[in-house]
């Protein structure tokens, strides 16, 4: 009975049964091979090139994503150079516009006088307070101690404490005369008002007005104390008095009377933006402009600045806000480029919005725009710079992540020719083994 094909079989066909198992062994790899593109799939392959070959993959990983931060590099730049490219015009604007306000200085266009009344028109004057000691006695021992301060430039005065106080005016109150300010109290004295006289006593005459208090009487009011009684809100309320229906003459000063001497938080009263006209308020002359209109302007153009600068941000990094770069060129860190920023805004380039008093302050301006540009221009020049290096260092590692791709490549793939050919050479080699291994051995013939 044949129990094993050792049985059955001489030494020759057993050896030709291991040679088409070796065959078949090696088609397997061949197929597997072909079928992969690499001649390196595992460790046992080839450990050594299967090794170098992921040192070098690992590497080139390494330098993909060294790309990522060179590329996010490059478009920080680039965010930069299109914010200064838009702050560039909006100078090119601010400086069209000092040129014009240069000219109509010239032509006399401007309207100095407003100055320093806050472009009032030609039937109104501006009561202003250059300190303290504007303000004088006024009432004998009804003054007493308090605290006086000069608000808005100027513009307006705070009376705290118990204080009666006057104002050089020597104005003459005609039946047109109004009287306009803004008014306020945040602590309510006992008294407060606002009234003209051409002495220091208070009792002699009625030419006042009531604003606010806890007492109404000791003082002879020219209207009811209702009549312009502040609410005690706390916010700025406009108040318009037309004194020449009341009164007319020539008046040495303007009265303030904060009067509370009753002890304890003294009271408080604010007058700002104090006017006095001939009738209703005119309007400036359309050709003259003053200076603060033409400030406010200048002023306007200049926050586009701004906000151009503060908008030149990409992914949190606006080297046109001041903030640096640091593109890194190897994954050790030890290769880099550092992308300083600068401040792009109006006050980070010296430029002044204030103050249009002069044909000279707007020559300065003029000269601060000139000099803004240049900055902006080295600023752009050095950007270039940077970026030029960016873009170098970007195809370079795309260089080197192609040559170790391409190592990693002939340490692993496979000819596909020679695989080709070999798996060819390998089934032909088992067709003939094949056939090899049916042919009968002579003593076994005479059996069957």
């Amino acid at each position: 009975m044949v129990t094993s094909a050792e049985n059955i079989l001489t030494p020759v066909q057993l050896r030709q049964l291991t040679a088409i198992q070796a065959t078949s062994r090696a088609l397997d790899v061949t197929s597997a091979r072909l079928a992969s593109g690499r001649k390196v799939n595992s460790v046992l392959d080839s450990p050594q090139s299967f090794f170098a070959a992921r040192a070098l993959d690992y590497r080139a990983d390494d330098l993909n994503r060294i790309l990522d931060g060179i590329g996010q590099g490059i478009q920080i730049i680039k965010a930069a150079d299109t914010g200064i490219k838009a702050a560039m015009k909006i100078l090119d604007q601010a400086e069209g516009y000092l040129q014009d306000v240069e000219q109509r200085f010239m032509n006399g266009e401007i309207d100095i006088s407003q100055i320093d009344d806050d472009s009032l028109p030609a039937n109104a004057t501006a009561v202003t307070f250059t300190s303290p000691a504007d303000l004088l006695t006024y009432a004998g021992a009804q003054d007493g101690a308090g605290v006086i301060t000069i608000d808005n430039g100027g513009d307006g005065v705070t009376l705290d404490g118990n204080l009666w106080k006057r104002r050089l005016l020597n104005y003459a109150v005609t039946a047109n005369t109004i009287l306009q300010f803004d008014f306020r109290s945040g602590n309510q004295p006992e008294i407060a008002g606002i009234g003209f006289d051409n002495d220091t006593n208070f009792s002699n005459n009625n030419n006042f007005f009531f604003m606010y208090g806890s007492q109404t009487s000791g003082v002879n009011w020219r209207v009811p104390t209702p009549t312009y009684d502040y609410d005690g809100s706390g916010d700025w309320a406009h108040v318009e008095i037309p004194i020449g229906t009341f009164f007319t003459g020539n008046f040495s000063h303007l009265v303030f009377i904060n009067d509370d001497d009753g002890g304890g938080d003294l009271g408080d009263a604010s007058y700002n933006n104090i006017i006095l006209s001939e009738g209703p308020l005119e309007e400036n002359d359309p050709i003259a402009v003053g200076p603060q209109e033409l400030e406010d302007q200048y002023e306007g153009i200049l926050n586009q600045l701004d906000l151009v600068a503060l908008d030149s941000s990409y992914r949190g990094t606006n080297l046109l806000d001041d903030d640096s770069l640091t593109t890194y060129f190897n994954q050790y860190r030890s290769s880099y480029i550092l992308t300083d920023g600068i401040k792009a805004s109006s006050a980070g380039l010296g430029l002044e919005f204030d103050d249009f008093g002069s044909l000279e302050a707007v020559q300065e301006k003029l000269e601060q725009i000139r000099e803004a540009r240049e900055e902006l221009r080295a600023y752009a020049t050095s950007l270039s710079v940077d970026l030029g290096v960016l873009m170098m260092r970007q195809n370079f590692t795309v260089s080197m992540v192609n040559t170790l791709a391409e190592g990693s490549d002939k340490l692993t793939l496979a000819d596909q020719n020679e695989e080709g050919a070999r798996m060819l050479a390998l089934q032909t080699r088992q067709q003939i083994q094949m056939s090899i291994l049916s042919i009968r051995p002579p003593l076994l013939s005479g059996l069957f």
